[in-house]
């Protein structure tokens, strides 16, 4: 037994030559926590006999154990077997009862070494510089304003003492060792918080490690990324205890604890938590805190065959029993008497260390040993454990093979009988899977009390009669078939009178016979035989006759048969069984959203093996993520995180042969393999299912689209022209589960995820457009269809609204806006309705950030007239109609103009002139001052008229008409060199919309 240690005083120098600062006097240590009371070591006690406590609130993630078993329903505490539950139970005051912040303050130090013990400021680690961030302690009481962890593999060596630290942070893969190996104990004011992958005592012993936390301390330490079922590797290893309740522990996914937690505040632990607390721990801890341990045995149970043929020895197991359901095991060493009650009976074999006749003593560890039982005379032996060490806190129980029954703890020796025994003809019958054929040996024997051999009591062709007796679960189930030899053989509720089936079998020599079995169902069964033998001449004495006898026998063992196939089903709406989907067929729900799943067995047949689901103890269940099986290859953050099963499992009211669980989610689309699992991977004694295949779940699909950022661009600054498909369009569109998280899945970029949505985007002005406006078919955009990661992001620069099919001109449409719909999607997925608050004529949208300004807009040219020995100037502008006419259009400064764009249509005289000048763009509308122009003639004639024409753009070209009713889009306008004198067959140009 280990006691606290009482630490020594420690003379600290006046001068530190190894730290190389000075200490002006020594600070008196602080009471640390003493040895606790007989009474507070009682209250200690009833805690860790749970271990892990909180009791304002227990919160824990999915495929999180405790001691190999599932954590399973709702409470303060997930006990040592997992069942979790709520209790009420008494905190002992921590020693001293109150923080020594006096204390606190000095030095401050960077990956010192030997640091001898005192008063402090911050003491941290440091990697800049390629500096060994490591920070080590001589030993004896510490008082620490702040440790800090300064970059990755920082390490703390703490040599044995007592810390009293206002604040501790660790950063990713950072290590406190203790150093050398004996207790530190921890006392905390404010909290300690950590990054990932954070190693605390891993690999010293358990008592070593107690952390201690005041009034409104917390612990927060984040994921170990190697953690869960491929790494038992112990990130934390020790004790944390507080008796205030505004104190909280929390720990992220996949930590291995080895300890206890113990606080009447909350703990919280994220998914694939594993959870160590043996009895072992158990007892270390309480020793570890002042107190001397006590017994961990419940009571012990004998299990024990009620019958067996003497030349056989009887195989009893003793169970050290932690919990008066026998659901835990004490795993300490346990060294018990037995006794067979009567002389006669000796012991043998297994973890017998000593025997004399009747008694024995057995030493075993991990909870069970078992020992044989030989009596070749026979006779009924009467079992019994006068004795045990540790000592048990209940009376010895006696249940029979099956585990599952009471006894009065009788065992009977039979000289004759028959026995069924593995197809050795010796072995007790190993575990089978459900329907496939297995062998068993029928021996009709005899004991030979001289030598204790069986021996053949038949041979040849004998009628004999068996039963099977199902005794957990304990009701067979209708339908369900056990064949011997071909032979179906009637099916007997555990404890009834049995029906019995006859059946020829042909005996050896040796007075064995083989038996192919077969059963469709799982369980823990017992085999029955029966042979009726009519008097006949004894072996010893021909002329005297044997008597009419009846031999009996069961199996040496109740034996298991295990399901052949677990699979992982999810269900539907209706509680039916769902066929999962990948690219094509119905989706199955919304990621994020509840569904149930259960764990169904199957035979070798594939057909359900209902008694899954009807045992004594329900069996522990699980599923977990194996891989994505759609869409492939899947985004590297689908994996057992995205999995949340928030109720265990337990047996199914609706699916036959299944455990059931429900309000489990998957955060992610596509559809995911999941596998089963029994819980330490045993069925009822008898081992693993054969098959655990990866089981697809889903199809899973966006719970909904979110707009995550938008914005709307003119394509000149103010103003956009109609049809001048220029306007800017940018979004970001994410698809999400129902809790909002991206779903990086969703993608048919890389990981190929069919039919994606395809957005479309509608538009209406304010004030509202209206039908005749046709928003419908004149708004346009180029969408992009490319979903990667989960998100769709748009810039598109051609979206605009076209001019009116008729050409007329309308508007200005001065805020017109903008909104996203779906226009399909596979699974009918939609952005939320409450999202969609732009009311279109084209339904309902989400908006977009911002407006946009439509205008109708089109170039004009005048006519210019000017001497013969000058450059003619061209008067080039831009013009937008404002809803009554059309105006110069002060705004446009985008529009380019270049003398390559000029154009003569026809000569009215037969001069000669070359369009000149310089590019630009329109200001305020208007080409300015003359940058454009008409080269004067250098060849005579040089005076006369020319018709000419600006090359527009599509956008701002115009149905004009001339007066001879010719139609063009392009601007046009007389031009002439010399004295103006009009052209008689020059008429006004007008448009064809008036």
């Amino acid at each position: 037994m280990r006691l606290s240690k009482a630490l020594q005083p420690v003379v600290v120098g006046l001068i530190s030559t190894v730290l190389g600062f000075t200490l002006l006097s020594v600070t008196p240590t602080a009471q640390a926590q003493s040895s606790p009371s007989p009474t507070q070591c009682d209250q200690f006690g009833n805690l860790l006999d749970y271990g892990i406590i909180g009791e304002g609130g227990f919160d824990y993630g999915n495929n999180s154990e405790i001691n190999g078993n599932p954590i399973n329903g709702s409470g303060n505490t997930p006990t040592p077997e997992g069942q979790v539950d709520t209790v009420d139970l008494v905190f002992p005051p921590l020693n001293p009862s109150t923080f020594p912040d006096g204390q606190t303050g000095g030095p401050d130090l960077t990956n010192a070494t030997g640091i001898a013990p005192g008063s402090y400021g911050t003491i941290e680690t440091d990697t800049r510089g390629n500096a060994t961030p490591l920070v080590s302690f001589s030993g004896g009481t510490y008082y620490i304003e702040e440790l800090i962890f300064n970059g990755r593999d920082s390490t703390a060596e703490l040599a044995p003492g007592d810390y009293f630290i206002e604040r501790l942070e660790l950063d990713n893969n950072t290590y406190i060792n203790i150093v050398p190996q004996e207790q530190v104990r921890l006392y905390v004011r404010d909290y300690i918080i950590g990054d990932n992958n954070i190693f605390v005592n891993s690999s010293g012993p358990v008592g070593d490690m107690l952390v201690y936390l005041y009034d409104n301390a917390y612990v927060d330490l984040g994921n170990f990324n190697e953690g869960g079922a491929s790494n038992t590797v112990v990130n934390f290893n020790g004790l944390i205890y507080s008796p205030y309740a505004s104190t909280s522990v929390t720990l992220g996914n996949n930590n291995n604890y080895q300890g206890a937690i113990l606080t009447p505040g909350t703990v919280s632990v994220g998914a694939n938590t594993n959870f160590n607390y043996s009895p072992e721990v158990q007892d270390e801890l309480y020793d570890a805190i002042g107190c001397e341990p006590t017994s961990s045995i419940h009571h012990l149970r004998i299990r024990h065959p009620e019958s067996i043929v003497s030349c056989y020895s009887a195989v009893v197991e003793v169970l050290a029993c932690a919990d008066a359901n026998c659901s835990q095991l004490y795993a300490g060493n346990v060294a018990v008497d037995l006794n067979a009650g009567a002389n006669g009976p000796t012991w043998q074999g297994g973890n017998v260390t000593s025997s004399s006749g009747a008694n024995a003593t057995l030493n075993f560890t991990n909870g069970s040993g078992v020992a044989g039982l030989q009596w070749v005379a026979g006779g009924t032996a009467t079992l019994s454990a006068p004795a045990s060490s540790p000592a048990p806190t209940a009376p010895t129980q006696c249940v029979n093979s099956s585990g599952t029954v009471a006894t009065n703890c009788s065992l009977t020796f039979t000289t004759a009988g028959l026995v069924i025994t593995a197809a050795d003809g010796q072995s007790v019958i190993p575990g089978q899977h459900a329907g496939i054929p297995f062998d068993t040996v029928l021996r009709a024997v005899q004991t030979n009390t001289t030598t204790g051999a069986c021996e053949a009591r038949v041979s040849g062709n004998q009628a004999v009669e068996l039963a099977v007796e199902c005794t957990n679960p304990l009701t067979c189930q209708a339908g369900q078939a056990y064949s011997v030899n071909g032979n179906q053989l009637p099916l007997n509720d555990a404890g009834t009178t049995l029906n019995y089936a006859s059946v020829n079998l042909t005996f050896d020599s040796a007075g064995a016979v083989t038996l192919n079995n077969n059963y469709s169902d799982v369980g823990l069964l017992q085999m029955h035989a029966r042979l009726n033998l009519a008097a006949e001449p004894s072996a010893a004495e021909g002329s005297i006759d044997d008597p009419d006898t009846t031999l009996l026998g069961t199996s040496l063992n109740d034996y298991v048969v295990k399901p052949h196939t677990l699979s992982v089903v999810a269900l539907d709406e209706n509680d039916q069984l769902w066929n999962a989907t990948t690219a094509t067929g119905p989706g199955f729900v919304a990621a994020g959203e509840a569904f149930s799943m259960v764990v169904q067995s199957r035979n070798a047949s594939g057909d359900v093996t209902p008694n899954f689901g009807n045992e004594v103890s329900p069996v522990g269940v699980s599923a977990s993520f194996v891989s994505m099986a759609y869409p492939l290859p899947a985004d590297a953050s689908s994996d057992g995180s995205k999995l949340i099963i928030n109720n265990p499992f337990s047996p199914s009211s609706t699916i036959t042969a299944a455990y059931q669980t429900d309000n489990a989610t998957w955060l992610e689309a596509g559809t995911v393999n999941l596998q089963a699992a029994l819980a330490g991977n045993d069925y009822l004694g008898g081992g693993d299912a054969l098959q655990r295949p990866a089981s697809p779940v889903g199809r899973f699909y966006p719970h909904h689209f979110a707009l995550i950022n938008s914005s709307l661009n003119n394509s000149c600054t103010a103003f956009t022209y109609m049809s001048q498909a220029a306007a800017g369009l940018d979004f970001l569109v994410e698809a999400q589960a129902l809790n909002g998280q991206r779903l990086r899945n969703y993608d048919n970029d890389t990981a190929n995820y069919a039919n994606t949505a395809v957005l479309q985007s509608v538009a209406r002005n304010t004030p509202a457009d209206q039908p005749g406006d046709n928003f419908a078919t004149r708004w346009q955009a180029t969408l992009p269809e490319v979903w990667n990661a989960g998100q769709l992001l748009a810039s598109a620069t051609d979206a605009g609204l076209t001019k009116r099919s008729d050409e007329k001109p309308d508007g200005p449409f001065a805020q017109l806006e903008v909104g996203l719909q779906i226009a399909s999607e596979m699974d009918t997925r939609d952005f939320p309705a409450s999202a969609k608050t732009l009311v279109t004529l084209s339904g309902d949208a989400v908006p977009l950030s911002g407006s946009l300004e439509l205008r109708y807009g089109r170039l004009v040219l005048d006519n210019s007239y000017g001497p013969e020995t000058e450059n003619l100037p061209v008067a080039l502008r831009a013009e937008y109609w404002n809803g009554d006419l059309f105006t110069t259009h002060g705004l446009d400064q985008c529009t380019g103009y270049a003398p390559a764009e000029l154009a003569i249509v026809s000569y009215i005289d037969p001069i000669t002139t070359t369009a000149d000048g310089a590019s630009g763009t329109l200001i305020e509308g208007t080409v300015g001052t003359s940058p454009l122009f008409w080269q004067a003639p250098t060849s005579t004639p040089a005076q006369g008229e020319f018709i000419f024409e600006f090359n527009a753009p599509d956008y701002l070209e115009y149905p004009w008409q001339d007066a001879d009713g010719n139609n063009f889009n392009d601007p046009r306008a007389f031009g002439g060199f010399g004295l103006y004198r009009g052209n008689t067959r020059k008429a006004t140009e007008k448009d064809l919309t008036q």
